[in-house]
């Protein structure tokens, strides 16, 4: 790479070329320009609301030493952490392991890397791990590797925790506790696709993230930067940006019923680079499903393919042990299929919305364009993808119209709220609404954002206000 050189070449060969001017000759790396470099540090950064980051953090103590812990886990026999739903799910692992860039992930190769995770202290904290509740407060931040993310799921699937204990830990507690399914009717059924299977989607989420890392990782290796954030508390400042704003065509797909594909990928598939990808949610991140499964709605369901996002509940220690919204996590990547296509009541869907295939789950496509971007000072690399959880106003649980009448907007309840939806969107969406330290991360990777019936799907909002209340605002820069 020179200022004032450059020259097309079939192939790249490193060190100085004779034939290049004697005044620009310096060696070729043979670098990609624009390649993110490896991290490599057991970098990490908490933050517990705006400006506090250095030294913000509290250090919690594993009730078990993980280096210590690493000698239980054998063949993955078991998972302590989820011990009466983990029987069902281990056992169809092992007779019909997924296929990931051509080689079948056994359980084996899991059960290495979480061996590996618990004896290699990432965090370099010893047997504490760095803590920031994300409920309660605004502004909180938390940017940890995929490694140190690892770290954490493979804790909690091993049945350890903290003492105050925390989000990850809870969800996997109260999601074995909804039913033991029996192993071998589940392995059954799964295969042959004839019924709902039980709710174990939390820990083929779980285990599929460590599935997909053990492949991406090298030894020791801490991959990728993964960030959660929450914003300030929402204001009106998105009304001094309207006069300066002018609005732009948006992007429309339907890719059913008839309508015009546009080309891009389903927005909840996260397929395109530098999408964000609308969670349109309730209250917490898994709303009523509670992180557990797949289900009827889009806001209970997208969690579970999107691993990271689950596993970052870890840093959910209030009363609900749930991540509220709004929050963002930027570099999180969709781990599993399928959470497209049209459902339906029967095989597969079961009227839910997307499906955990009976064979060969993993997203085998996952997104691997990395860019570096700027965390507390910092250029770090990080997924061109994310996740953005955001509510809007439930006009459905503040109305005594009739399901037919608010599904054909003929309720006046429902338009009372656009300016507080608006203010809604612009905080999950504005970057200054986040902590300063990873504002440049969220420039850098929401450039566009993906979003389907956001404010009128379960909530019932007046469907042509809510698409206002996402086209109004200040987008990204590619829309």
């Amino acid at each position: 790479l020179h200022d004032h050189w450059a020259s097309c070449l079939p192939h790249c060969a490193r060190g100085e070329h004779a034939d290049d001017p004697k005044e620009f000759r310096t060696p070729w790396s043979c670098k990609l320009l624009g390649e993110a470099p490896v991290l490599k540090d057991n970098f990490w950064m908490m933050c517990s609301g705006a400006g506090a980051c250095r030294g913000s953090h509290v250090l919690h103590a594993w009730r078990r030493s993980p280096r210590v812990l690493a000698d239980a886990v054998g063949d993955l026999s078991q998972l302590p952490g989820a011990r009466r739903a983990d029987h069902p799910v281990l056992e169809h692992w092992r007779a019909a392991p997924p296929m990931f860039r051509g080689s079948r992930v056994r359980l084996r190769d899991i059960a290495r890397f979480v061996r590996d995770l618990l004896q290699s202290d990432p965090f370099g904290t010893g047997d504490q791990v760095p803590y920031v509740d994300f409920e309660g407060g605004e502004a909180q931040a938390v940017a940890v590797t995929q490694r140190q993310l690892a770290f954490l799921a493979a804790n909690a699937l091993m049945g350890n925790g903290i003492p105050p204990g925390d989000g990850l830990e809870a969800a996997l507690k109260r999601c074995a506790g909804r039913g033991q399914p029996n192993a071998q009717v589940f392995k059954e059924r799964r295969l042959a696709g004839e019924v709902a299977p039980p709710p174990t989607g939390f820990l083929f989420s779980l285990l599929s993230f460590l599935a997909v890392l053990s492949q991406e990782l090298p030894p020791g290796g801490q991959g990728l930067v993964v960030v959660a954030a929450r914003p300030r508390a929402a204001d009106g400042s998105w009304r001094e940006r309207l006069a300066e704003h002018v609005l732009r065509p948006p992007t429309m797909c339907l890719q059913s019923a008839g309508g015009e594909d546009c080309g891009l990928n389903d927005f909840m598939a996260g397929g395109n680079d530098f999408q964000a990808m609308t969670d349109i949610a309730g209250g917490a991140i898994g709303g009523g499903g509670g992180l557990c499964d797949i289900a009827t709605t889009q806001e209970e369901s997208v969690v579970q393919f999107y691993s990271e996002v689950l596993a970052f509940s870890f840093f959910a220690g209030g009363p609900t042990k749930m991540l509220p919204v709004p929050v963002v996590f930027l570099g999180a990547r969709r781990y599993m299929a399928e959470i497209t296509g049209q459902s339906g009541l029967g095989p597969p869907f079961f009227a839910k919305c997307g499906y955990i295939r009976a064979e060969d789950w993993l997203n085998d496509g996952i997104r691997s364009r990395a860019v570096q971007v700027e965390i507390a000072g910092r250029r770090v690399p990080v997924a061109a993808s994310s996740f953005v959880g955001v509510a809007s106003k439930c006009a459905r649980c503040h109305s005594n119209c009739s399901v037919e009448d608010l599904a054909n907007n003929r309720c006046p309840d429902q338009r009372n709220f656009l300016d507080e939806d608006i203010g809604r969107w612009y905080q999950a969406y504005e970057a200054s609404m986040y902590n300063p330290a990873v504002r440049g991360a969220f420039e850098g990777i929401v450039k566009r954002i993906g979003t389907g019936p956001w404010g009128a799907g379960e909530w019932m909002g007046d469907s042509q206000r809510s698409f206002l209340a996402v086209w109004l605002p200040p987008p990204p820069p590619a829309g």
